[in-house]
């Protein structure tokens, strides 16, 4: 940890037009980045020649569902896809690797992640704020970018990915923020057919409103395990804890909420594997809330900024830094890669590009 900052900025990807276009010129704009995710994603699963096999293996399970689901955002990958010039299927792998790795003899634990969502008198100018740190493999820092979308047709927005990903987190024109948590519970170590992740949260920032976005959750086929906290502009927040075939819609106590990467919802929490793969999940999660709770009512930006840095637990905490004591591939020690604040009324987002106790947060605008 420093005692100064540095200002990393995170590459920002302009795109615009129908969704094929929007893919090729965010593949165009960094084939490098693409490249690099291809070969971190090949090594999750012990090289290009298993990342290959796997991908033949699982992506029938995952392609006709999307397909079905939502062709637009096919359309997309095969962009980037073109637009990189690499494979289709590598890009489908990048956007179905979390499913896939659950699947390891030995499974990778879920990202972590810590989200938030706040308004009303909770905050101290009554404005929704919404954010989370990311908590994932740290040489995935080199590949993350910010894509500012402007489609021919609904909501321009503003999404965190790792490069190739169609989605992640972000937050559109007509202001929605989409924040996420990763979960794993029993059932989901089995592959199954559906809708990967990051194809769902794509789509749910194509929506015109909150319950368009519960809809375009709840209608999935999904593929795995996920947290969905969604808030707007006015300052409903709505979390969702979606299993492949089950879900739960929880509500915010005293307008502000926080969730990682355990379920809430009491009738999941027998088939939780959070405390065998993730249990930091319960440390964060409590933590942050108590952090809140107590400057209920003044929370702002700023306050939240000096929140997220956190140390508590360290290095498992809410600003989270690779376990030396964990046993993990060379190279993928997790950590907080970037942390996103947004103010969803003012179409504004504030970034640090690695963990916020060593980088300055930077705004940018829908």
């Amino acid at each position: 940890m420093n005692n100064s900052k540095g200002e990393r900025r995170i590459k920002v990807v302009e795109a615009n037009g129908s969704h094929y276009d929007m893919g090729f010129q965010y593949g165009t704009a960094c084939p490098e980045e693409i490249n690099k995710m291809i070969d971190i994603t090949c090594n999750i699963f012990g090289g290009r020649k298993e990342a290959i096999a796997l991908v033949e293996k699982y992506v029938p399970l995952y392609l006709p569902p999307t397909e079905e689901y939502t062709p637009e955002i096919v359309s997309e990958m095969k962009g980037i896809a073109d637009g990189a010039n690499v494979d289709f299927n590598k890009i489908f792998l990048i956007n179905c690797h979390y499913e896939m790795r659950e699947y390891l003899e030995t499974p990778l634990k879920p990202a972590g992640c810590t989200s938030f969502a706040a308004s009303g008198e909770a905050t101290k100018n009554g404005e929704p704020i919404i954010g989370q740190n990311v908590d994932i493999f740290q040489s995935l820092e080199e590949v993350m970018v910010l894509l500012k979308r402007k489609p021919a047709e609904g909501p321009e927005s503003l999404a965190v990915v790792p490069a190739g990903s169609v989605g992640l987190l972000g937050l559109n024109s007509a202001g929605i923020v989409l924040n996420v948590n990763m979960l794993i519970n029993r059932d989901s170590m089995s592959p199954t057919s559906g809708v990967p992740f990051f194809v769902i949260s794509r789509k749910v920032l194509s929506c015109e409103n909150v319950s368009e976005a519960v809809q375009t959750i709840a209608s999935a086929r999904r593929a795995s395990d996920a947290n969905y906290l969604l808030a707007n502009d006015t300052g409903d927040i709505i979390d969702i804890e979606a299993m492949v075939d089950d879900l739960e819609i929880l509500h915010p106590e005293r307008e502000f909420f926080t969730h990682a990467n355990h379920f809430e919802t009491e009738r999941f929490k027998s088939t939780d594997l959070a405390p065998v793969y993730i249990p930091s999940s319960f440390i964060r999660s409590h933590r942050l809330a108590t952090l809140m709770g107590k400057q209920w009512g003044s929370l702002s930006i700023e306050v939240i900024m000096k929140l997220l840095q956190d140390h508590s637990n360290h290095p498992n905490s809410i600003c989270a830094h690779p376990d030396p004591k964990e046993v993990a591939l060379a190279g993928f020690g997790e950590g907080t890669v970037a942390s996103i604040i947004s103010n969803p009324k003012e179409r504004k987002t504030y970034i640090t590009l690695g963990p916020p106790c060593e980088n300055e947060y930077v705004e940018y605008k829908l």
